[in-house]
């Protein structure tokens, strides 16, 4: 009973929390900046910041394009797995640093080669906060896809201190800033210089 139990509790919490999404995209103003760096025919390893996950989940509360994420397997994850597929994600690949990450980005790799995109929090899942991690790299070196760098930005927000990263939650009537790099294809020859520039425009 226990299973099923948490399951609908999962889905109840996960439909709350992309319902309070919806809504705060309603009463959120939202600009771009940089979109002229990306092309709409190719995918890409999208990146940024672990304190941004809720202003993006807000900005794209029904992403149309086509995008598979890896995120941490853990039990207690499980609202977070439905909340990832609520906003339109195809495909959750389970895996993280120390719980068969390296399993996970080679099947993430894969479906890059085939066409998806991904976001990366080269900082998570639990820091150290704004410290780039090598996955990010790695990723693109294996698949051939470029890195692009999301900056996110708040107007007004609500911190929540007691998180490890300082999660941001957007006010009513706020603007929410989304800005985008220019696309870094990682190699074995720029390997630390790429490091630098991705994370110089995070």
């Amino acid at each position: 009973m226990a299973l099923p139990f948490y399951l609908l509790l999962s889905w109840l919490l996960a439909l709350l929390v992309y319902l309070f999404f919806v809504l705060s995209r309603f009463f959120c103003r939202i600009q771009y900046k940089g979109k002229d760096h990306i092309d709409p025919s190719r995918n890409y390893i999208y990146c940024m910041w672990h304190n941004n996950l809720i202003p993006y989940f807000i900005v794209n509360t029904r992403d149309k394009a086509t995008y598979v994420w890896m995120n941490h397997p853990a039990w207690f994850m499980k609202p977070i797995h439905i909340l990832i597929k609520l906003i339109g994600t195809r495909k959750i690949v389970l895996g993280s640093s120390g719980h068969s990450g390296r399993v996970a980005l080679e099947e993430v790799v894969d479906y890059l080669k085939r066409g998806c995109n991904t976001l990366m929090t080269p900082d998570g899942p639990a820091g150290p906060v704004k410290e780039l991690k090598y996955g990010v790299l790695n990723m693109s070196m294996a698949s051939g896809i470029a890195v692009v760098p999301l900056k996110i930005r708040t107007s007004r927000a609500f911190i929540l201190n007691a998180t490890w990263d300082k999660k941001r939650i957007p006010l009513p009537f706020s603007t929410i800033t989304v800005e985008y790099g220019n696309p870094i294809i990682v190699t074995e020859k720029n390997y630390e210089i790429a490091k630098m520039q991705i994370q110089k425009q995070l």
